[in-house]
């Protein structure tokens, strides 16, 4: 479903629109389980990368905005020359979803929640309807969200 971007007056340019998903029900809950079962295995083993900011608990951009001015404040304190380069890589709405279930199988995932996720991610495909025509394509990367709607759909992690 095509959505105007906000602040954005006119809505004639197709650049000014951006994609959303919308799951069914059934979907988000179990997308959400899914999510929370994958959280506490990474947790409880704690193999999540002590610099993953982003989609985990009690962490947030200005944490790790934090961590950089600390890391170039130490930096130049010692005279060191400082560079930074940031790349944005996306998040749950760019990941490849076989690289995910290696993942999963690399950290000893156990089977069922593997399993889950395999099936999760098997024959998913996205229809595009406008007017009276339909567009459908197999799918193999996450849903799109949508941030300003208060949209949660997926978790990126970075294992060390």
């Amino acid at each position: 479903m095509p959505t105007v971007k906000p602040v954005k007056e006119k809505s004639d340019d197709v650049s000014k629109f951006r994609p959303i998903s919308l799951l069914n029900t059934g979907g988000k809950v179990l997308e959400k389980l899914l999510i929370n079962r994958i959280n506490h295995h990474v947790f409880a083993h704690d193999i999540m990368n002590k610099n993953q900011y982003g989609f985990t608990p009690q962490r947030s951009t200005k944490d790790a905005a934090m961590a950089v001015k600390g890391f170039v404040e130490e930096g130049l304190a010692a005279g060191e020359i400082i560079v930074l380069i940031s790349l944005d890589k996306g998040d749950f709405d760019a990941a490849w979803w076989p690289s995910i279930l290696n993942g999963l199988k690399a950290y000893n995932c156990p089977q069922n929640l593997y399993n889950l996720s395999k099936s999760y991610f098997s024959q998913r495909s996205a229809v595009l309807s406008f007017n009276n025509d339909s567009i459908q394509r197999t799918v193999t990367k996450g849903p799109r969200k949508d941030p300003a709607a208060g949209q949660d759909t997926g978790t990126a992690y970075t294992i060390p």
